[in-house]
Order: C-alpha cells, then sequence, then structure tokens
C-alpha cells in the first residue's frame, strides 16, 4: 500500500498531500542538456588531440563525467523530490523524505500551538513559501520549506488545531502567564511599598563629639554587614 495509506490510522481522512514546490526541479531540468553540451563541445576539442588511442579516451572520460553529473545533480534531486511528501489529515501532520534513510515527522494536532507562513518576493512570485508550526514541548518550532500554496495549507493545519484543542490550549497556556505576570508584578509592588516604610527599630544615631555623622542603618543591613 503506497504511502500515507499504508500509515493512516483507523477513520483518518487526507486532507491534502504535497510535495515539494516544482521550482525545485528548475536547476536538474537544466543539468542534461548543460551537461550534453560541455561533452560535446570539449569532445570536439579533443579532435586535435593527434593520438587516436588518446582521444578516444578522453571522449569517453567526457561521456562518464556528463553521465556523473545527470544522475548526480538531475536524477538523484528528482527521486529525491518524489519521495518527499506532506500530509494534511483530519487529525495530524505528516512528513516524510528521503531515499533510503527515511526520515518522518508526525504532528497530532492536539499539540499545535501556531501555525504561520514565511515567503520571500520570489517565493511569493512562484506561490511557493515556508510553513512554520510552533507544537507543545518544542523550544523551535516546525519549518517546511519550498511548499506550494502555503497560505491554503497553512488554514488547513491551523482548522486541524483548532478542532483537535491544539490552538484553545496555546490560548490556555497565554492567559496563565498573563495572569503569573500580573501576580508577580502585584507582590513586587508590595515588596517595594514594605521595603520604603521605615521599622521601628531604626533609629539615628548620636553624632560624635568630632563632628563626623555616622549613617543610620537598620538592624537589618548592620546584621547583613556582620554575616559578610
Amino acid at each position: 500500500m503506497a504511502y500515507p495509506d499504508a500509515v493512516l490510522r483507523r477513520g483518518e481522512h487526507v486532507l491534502a498531500h504535497r510535495r515539494p514546490h516544482w521550482r525545485m526541479l528548475v536547476v536538474p531540468a537544466l543539468v542534461p542538456p548543460t551537461a550534453a553540451f560541455l561533452a560535446a563541445f570539449l569532445a570536439a576539442l579533443a579532435t586535435t588531440v593527434p593520438s587516436d588511442a588518446t582521444r578516444t579516451a578522453l571522449r569517453l572520460a567526457l561521456v562518464l563525467l556528463a553521465v556523473l553529473a545527470i544522475a548526480w545533480l538531475a536524477v538523484l534531486p528528482l527521486v529525491r523530490w518524489r519521495c518527499t511528501h506532506l500530509v494534511v489529515t483530519d487529525r495530524r501532520l505528516l512528513v516524510r523524505e528521503g531515499v533510503l534513510a527515511r526520515e518522518s515527522v508526525d504532528v497530532a494536532g492536539a499539540t499545535i500551538t501556531g501555525v504561520r507562513t514565511r515567503c520571500t518576493g520570489l517565493e511569493r512570485a512562484l506561490g511557493s513559501g515556508t510553513l512554520v508550526v510552533a507544537t507543545v514541548g518544542t523550544e523551535e518550532p516546525w519549518e517546511f520549506s519550498g511548499l506550494g500554496r502555503v497560505e491554503r495549507l497553512a488554514t488547513m493545519v491551523e482548522g486541524v488545531a483548532a478542532d483537535r484543542g491544539g490552538l484553545d490550549r496555546a490560548v490556555t497556556a497565554g492567559s496563565r502567564d498573563e495572569d503569573l505576570g500580573d501576580d508577580l508584578d502585584d507582590h513586587l509592588d508590595e515588596l517595594d511599598a514594605f521595603d520604603d516604610d521605615p521599622e521601628p527599630d531604626q533609629e539615628p544615631e548620636p553624632v560624635p563629639a568630632g563632628g563626623r555623622v555616622r549613617r543610620w542603618r537598620s538592624r537589618r543591613s548592620r546584621a547583613a554587614r556582620t554575616s559578610r
């Protein structure tokens, strides 16, 4: 069974199945004609070599280099693009990439606390961008770059998070942090008010006969100085 049907749970439905944007294939598509042109051009220059054996060896080397360049810069990126999946279901977000060694990411909708997109000027013109997903328990958000129609995809992911309670958890956490901040400010204000009130045992020390004035300190300050 093909991906992602093989990893779906009972009752789970696919909302979107995407691969990286087609712009990822522009450079690989230009490699074969470029490599063939360079190999033919250099092979034509090799006709000036007087030895037939050397000329044949150079031509074979040029053909081998062209084949390696096409395999490395064109075929491999195409296979990698074909094996990269981003799937949005009604429960979670699935990402899978890799040809031989595969890596998978499974983000449950209940853990998604924020969704946003990021696009450069060129990406906006091409209709692609980066999907940024914040989740519970991770300091850095997940980033998935090179996606087509990224804004519509972000809307789908946000809808799944809202249905599964992930966004509600983010709102609750934000309210809790705000309440804690208010309580901390109130506590600091109480401490400032307490420090401003003079203590009952604080009395100015008498001025010695020599005319030097020693500033008075509270008992708490003298004890702290003694302990040091």
